[in-house]
């Protein structure tokens, strides 16, 4: 497992990553003739790297990036760093947990001391909410705990065994957003399987992330067709929508989805009773 030297040793000298506007030189110009390889693949996969040490050298280098994109957000003018930009980046997370309906769904039962599980709530714009709009029991995950009372992940990007194991049943939502297109298909498997598990029955699991609909660009196929994502030079597979459905219905009651212009997929499962 890649440790954190050797981590910024890769995005700096090697990718040539050294600050976001480095980073954004390489989108607009490298990315489009890019395509992923398996040497691209397997560099910096979340599963060969400490992912805490990972997204922690990605926020030392590139400021809010790393949670709201705003590097390849076109015309998306945002301080790089400092209180203001961090409001920014909580204004526009919310705005898509809005989007997609996730408040909606946890408003229904607001007054209730539910609990629930946010999977990397970033700079809390989701956990703020929650904890002003609702009477819900919050607990939070993230690889890089970068607000007050979030916890954090194991080095592969994970949840605590033994935290699964001693709420089994207890939570009544899972949740969420901008997250899940920075995982490998082992670790969303693991995030799948840990859900279900803490979820009570009829208890919601709601993410969101990219999927190949088809209008993936070339670029971002490797040679056998398969689309990746990419973030700092770290590869994750963009899952095709039957792929994902399948999972998923192994487990979960698939209640619904919802698909932005872009890709990105909104899914809300519900635990079998």
């Amino acid at each position: 497992m890649r440790g954190y030297e050797e981590i910024r040793r890769i995005l700096t000298e090697e990718l040539g990553f050294v600050d976001l506007a480095a980073y954004r030189r390489w989108i607009e110009a490298e990315r489009p003739r890019t395509r992923p390889t398996r040497e691209h693949i397997e560099r910096l996969s979340p599963d060969h790297v400490d992912c805490r040490a990972f997204w922690r050298a990605c926020d030392e280098l590139y400021g809010i990036d790393p949670v709201c994109n705003i590097a390849v957000g076109p015309g998306v003018e945002a301080p790089a760093d400092g209180a203001e930009a961090r409001l920014e980046a909580n204004r526009q997370n919310l705005r898509l947990a809005k989007t997609f309906g996730i408040t909606a769904l946890l408003e229904e039962h607001a007054g209730s001391r539910l609990r629930t599980l946010e999977i990397g709530p970033g700079f809390g714009s989701l956990k703020h909410w929650i904890e002003t709009s609702t009477r819900h029991r919050y607990v939070a995950f993230d690889v890089v705990p970068r607000v007050p009372d979030v916890r954090e992940t194991t080095a592969d990007g994970c949840l605590p065994a033994d935290f699964v194991a001693a709420a089994r049943g207890e939570f009544s939502y899972v949740v969420s957003s901008n997250v899940f297109q920075h995982f490998s298909q082992r670790q969303r498997t693991r995030y799948f399987e840990d859900a279900h598990a803490l979820l009570q029955a009829g208890g919601l699991f709601v993410f969101n992330l990219s999927v190949d609909v088809g209008n993936v660009p070339d670029h971002m196929r490797d040679e056998g067709g398969v689309a990746w994502a990419d973030h700092y030079g770290q590869y994750t597979l963009i899952p095709r929508p039957p792929d994902l459905f399948r999972e998923l219905r192994a487990r979960y009651d698939l209640l619904y989805t919802t698909q932005r212009w872009d890709g990105v997929l909104n899914v809300v499962c519900r635990k079998r009773g």
